[in-house]
C-alpha cells in the first residue's frame, strides 16, 4: 500500500504504463478499485472498451471486480487466486487481483495466454511488495 492517495495514483499510473509497454500486444491495462470504479488506465489501440458507453463500462468494471470477489471467497480451500483468463472471439482478458484491487488487461489473440499472465503476475508481486516496503519505510 502506498502512503498518500497521489503517490497511490501515481504508482498504479506507472503500473499500467510499465505493464502495457511490455507487450506490443497488450491493448489495455486498467486498474479498478474494489468496488469496481476505475483508478487508471492505459490503451494502445483497443477498439472495443473505448468505443462502449460510459454505463457498459461501469458495468463490465463492476462486473469483473465481483468475478474476482467471489473467486478470492474459495482461497483458503483452493489456494490464492493469482488471475483469471478469458478468451473471446476478439481478444483476451486477464483479471488480476492486487493489493490496490483488480488489474483487468486486455491482449489481442495472436499471444501465448499463460506466459503473459505470467509475466504480469512477476510484475504485480513487485509492485505489491516495493509498496509495502514504502510503509515500512515511511512508518
Amino acid at each position: 500500500m502506498i502512503t498518500s492517495n497521489l503517490e497511490r495514483n501515481l504508482a498504479i499510473s506507472s503500473l499500467c504504463k510499465y505493464i502495457i509497454s511490455t507487450n506490443e500486444k497488450i491493448r489495455s491495462v486498467i486498474s479498478l478499485n474494489k468496488n469496481g470504479r476505475m483508478i487508471e488506465s492505459e490503451f494502445s489501440y483497443d477498439q472495443i472498451i473505448p468505443k462502449m458507453s460510459k454505463s457498459e463500462t461501469e458495468m463490465l468494471y463492476m462486473q469483473r471486480t465481483l468475478q474476482t470477489s467471489l473467486s478470492m471467497e474459495f482461497d483458503n480451500l483452493l489456494g490464492p487466486l493469482n488471475y483469471m483468463i478469458f478468451e473471446r472471439e476478439t481478444m483476451f482478458e486477464f483479471i488480476f487481483p492486487f493489493s490496490e484491487g483488480v488489474l483487468f488487461v486486455t491482449s489481442d489473440l495472436d499471444i501465448i495466454p499463460r506466459y503473459l499472465s505470467k509475466k504480469i503476475l512477476f510484475i504485480l508481486n513487485d509492485f505489491d511488495w516495493r509498496s509495502k516496503n514504502l510503509i515500512c519505510k515511511n512508518a
